[in-house]
């Protein structure tokens, strides 16, 4: 099973494929922000691994794992963090299936996703990213992102054209 440097390792990784993927002269949104998810998921995967020796399989034991309000829990982080992690989790959702990030919403409507919702992932990961980088001594490279929302955000991780 994967580690905390191996799941470091992959998440760095796919912060380098978003740059790259970001760069294109066509924005792929939809992709942006499942990125921006699968390095979230790698990121809350090192801080499983740190603590226990457990491996989940599913993103709903991810989630419970990570639950700051699961008093067992040995693993669970801060609300914030959580937060970030499931929204990020919902955008993702919106972006691969076309359906709104608001698991309430039973719309029919296809929810497309934008510059807007790729900002709202880029929030999120930074979120997980000063997490994981204050908590383990870890450090990442800022990256440069093209997202018209974003440009007013002071962002740690991202250099955002």
């Amino acid at each position: 099973m994967a580690n905390f440097a191996d799941h470091i390792s992959q998440s760095r990784k796919n912060l380098s494929f978003l740059q790259e993927i970001n760069s294109l002269s066509v924005h792929y949104r939809d992709w942006d922000v499942t990125v921006c998810y699968y390095v979230a998921v790698h990121l809350v995967n090192s801080h499983i691994a740190s603590i226990s020796n457990l491996h989940y399989r599913k993103h709903e034991e991810v989630s419970n794992a990570l639950n700051p309000y699961l008093i067992l829990s040995l693993t669970k982080v801060p609300e914030t963090v959580y937060l970030a992690y499931t929204q990020l989790q919902n955008l993702s959702r919106r972006s691969r299936y076309l359906i709104s990030e608001n698991m309430s919403n039973r719309s029919i409507d296809a929810n497309i996703t934008y510059d807007k919702h790729f900002k709202r992932a880029l929030v999120h990961l930074e979120t997980l990213l000063t997490f994981v980088e204050s908590t383990y001594s870890q450090k990442f490279e800022k990256i440069s992102i093209h997202c018209n929302e974003a440009r007013a955000i002071p962002f740690n991780h991202f250099l955002v054209k």
